[in-house]
């Protein structure tokens, strides 16, 4: 499917592709969104992209609709081809000027892509992760929640062109917190690791998977995920570490642009193997959600 194709887009169960200038999501980015990966017609994580979306509205006080939610939903994928990517966003709705929320009714914004043309020898070899100098702000009751800001994001990925596949971002104490478009996990001394997410970051809905499920149903090293705190020595000192999306699975980290002006003697410590734990939780994934095994194909 050529990446230049326009999206399908409906919003509130119309094929238009505009949206009111006093939207609320647009105004003030009151709003939420998902990226859900399209497989045969099958969402294979749709259950907890469904629950962090019911858990966002509450936290933003939006009135999710779930006959609407599966009926636009059911809408979008009859007229859609059967791979690719499904993103929702639901907004606060149109609203007078002015933060107070007045009554207004969710609007429902659901879209079609092209899976994203990344080789697969990044999820084969592993990737590159640019150390991003924007960090992000403590925010404790948006921790975990993917609403419609993503300035944070947005500033990060302006840090590079095309020489790295993704980049680390941290917290304002120097804490390693997520990648710009995925979660982290590293391996260290017989055990899995993933940083806290509850001053800032997105709970992402395949680290929720590699953590209940993967997990849950392995044995030995794959059992044992530890959400901490994570320093940046933490991180350089692990043994292993990968990132991972709903969108991509699970890539393989062995490097980290490692530019830290206030400890310079960071900059040797910054690559890691294609590890066989990684690799054994690459192939639970696979093993568990085929549609992964090609993760952009």
């Amino acid at each position: 499917m050529p990446q230049n194709q326009l999206p399908i887009c409906f919003l509130n169960g119309e094929s238009i592709n505009l949206i009111s200038v006093s939207d609320r999501g647009l105004c003030y980015g009151h709003g939420l969104f998902e990226t859900v990966r399209l497989s045969d017609t099958q969402m294979p994580l749709w259950d907890y992209h469904h629950l962090r979306l019911r858990k966002g509205a509450n936290s933003l006080s939006i009135s999710l609709d779930d006959h609407l939610l599966q009926g636009y939903l059911d809408q979008l994928i009859a007229n859609c081809p059967d791979n690719g990517i499904v993103k929702i966003m639901i907004t606060a709705g149109s609203g007078s000027r002015g933060y107070r929320l007045s009554d207004t009714s969710p609007n429902y914004l659901f879209q079609w892509f092209p899976l994203p043309d990344y080789p697969n020898n990044y999820q084969r070899y592993g990737v590159t992760l640019k150390l991003c100098q924007h960090r992000l702000a403590s925010s404790p009751q948006l921790a975990g929640i993917k609403h419609l800001n993503r300035l944070d994001q947005v500033i990060a990925r302006s840090e590079w062109d095309d020489e790295y596949q993704e980049g680390l971002m941290l917290d304002q104490q120097g804490n390693a917190i997520e990648a710009v478009s995925g979660n982290l996990f590293f391996y260290r001394d017989g055990s899995w690791f993933t940083p806290k997410l509850d001053q800032c970051g997105v709970a992402g809905v395949m680290r929720q998977y590699i953590m209940e499920e993967l997990c849950n149903a392995s044995s030995g090293s794959l059992s044992k995920i530890e959400e901490t705190i994570c320093s940046l020595d933490d991180l350089l000192s692990a043994d292993e570490v990968f990132i991972c999306n709903s969108v991509n699975g699970i890539w393989p980290v062995l490097s980290l642009e490692n530019l830290v002006p206030e400890n310079p003697a960071l900059a040797n410590q910054s690559s890691w193997p294609l590890g066989q734990q990684t690799l054994a939780l690459q192939a639970a994934l696979y093993k568990s959600l085929p549609a992964y095994m090609n993760s952009t194909e």
